[in-house]
């Protein structure tokens, strides 16, 4: 069997080949998790309690995602003159405000966008945190004002899921029944 999977690997060189550098960046991912988030999770807890961990993790990873974000609305400009422009052409930007719809059916259409518009926000922030949440902010339309806000919403939204998760230990919240 060991020799049929061998073969058949050989037979493909280059899917073998794009398969392992596909694994590059989910063997990164991993790592950074690990390292970066877990780590200092399971340290702050462990030095600091519970509670005061959890604050000293959020203070931590919002200024870190402010200033992250900081620099981004720094070069920003650059990146879209220099970068962008060439390649995508020149945006239109349409300042119309817009008219109150007068159909039920078109207010309830807007009103499901933005009911998912904020749904976006709250995965955002539970998923990729104040560090990476900023971005999709920003993609969902979001005023600078308020990604910045949303940024630090986003902190506190985070910890509360990863540092339970990580600081008590999955096996904490009772799954080691499940297994």
């Amino acid at each position: 069997m060991a020799k049929l999977a061998l073969l058949t690997t050989a037979k493909r060189p280059l899917r073998f080949a794009i398969t392992a550098l596909l694994a590059i960046p989910v063997i990164a991912g991993v790592v950074w998790d690990e390292v970066l988030l877990a780590g200092p999770i399971i340290f702050l807890v462990d030095v600091f309690g519970f509670w005061l961990g959890y604050v000293v993790f959020c203070l931590a990873w919002a200024g870190i995602g402010l200033f992250v974000l900081s620099v981004w609305l720094r070069i920003e400009p650059w990146v879209k003159k220099h970068l962008l422009h060439p390649i995508f052409g020149k945006r239109e930007s349409k300042n119309k405000k817009e008219e109150r719809s007068k159909s039920w059916r078109e207010r309830l259409v807007f009103w499901f966008a933005r009911m998912t518009r904020a749904i976006g926000a709250l995965a955002a922030a539970v998923i990729l945190g104040p560090v990476y949440g900023w971005a999709v902010f920003k993609l969902l339309g979001y005023r600078e004002r308020d990604v910045y806000i949303l940024t630090l919403i986003a902190t506190w939204i985070f910890g509360a899921i990863w540092v339970p998760f990580y600081g008590l230990g999955v096996w904490g919240f009772g799954l080691s029944r499940l297994f």
